[in-house]
């Protein structure tokens, strides 16, 4: 095996691995292993194009605290300023118009987003966030219509078009 297939192989394997919490625990837990089974710490970490001092920490918190070192400390990034309720309400909301919450307007609009979160749900967000949840908001609801339309009477139209 030639070094860019190797290289192609470790891109995968860290591109699967953080993809959720609990594959990265299982990735941390299988370097632990082998360092325990015997393999140098530097040979793990080469084999897997990581750090040295990365595969230390984890044998470490490993022998520390048992699997439960091993598991991450904390959720990356910052948690929603919305509780997944909180979305599924303003989703909801989004497809109602403005005015039927005391907005001026007729269709909904970043500054008009932006007031609503702020008298409804105590919340700040920028003008641009606004923005983003409200294209977030427009390519879900785009989404559910497509896959309502194709339910069972569905037909395609080129389909309609040889049969008419």
């Amino acid at each position: 095996m030639d070094t860019s297939q190797i290289a192609e192989l470790r891109n995968a394997v860290r591109q699967h691995v953080s993809a959720s919490r609990e594959q990265r625990f299982c990735y941390r837990a299988l370097c632990v292993l082998l360092i325990t089974e015997g393999h140098r710490t530097n040979q793990v970490a080469e084999w897997l194009g990581e750090h040295t001092r990365t595969r230390e920490r984890w044998r470490k918190r490993y022998a520390e605290k048992g699997l439960e070192g091993l598991t991450d400390e904390t959720s990356p990034g910052r948690p929603p300023k919305l509780s997944s309720a909180e979305w599924e309400r303003l989703q909801l909301e989004l497809g109602q118009p403005p005015g039927r919450f005391g907005l001026d307007g007729k269709k909904w609009q970043g500054k008009l987003l932006h007031d609503h979160l702020a008298s409804r749900y105590g919340i700040e967000f920028s003008l641009r966030q606004c923005q983003r949840l409200l294209k977030q908001h427009r390519q879900q609801a785009a989404e559910t219509r497509y896959k309502a339309g194709a339910g069972p009477g569905y037909i395609p139209a080129a389909r309609q078009a040889r049969t008419e």
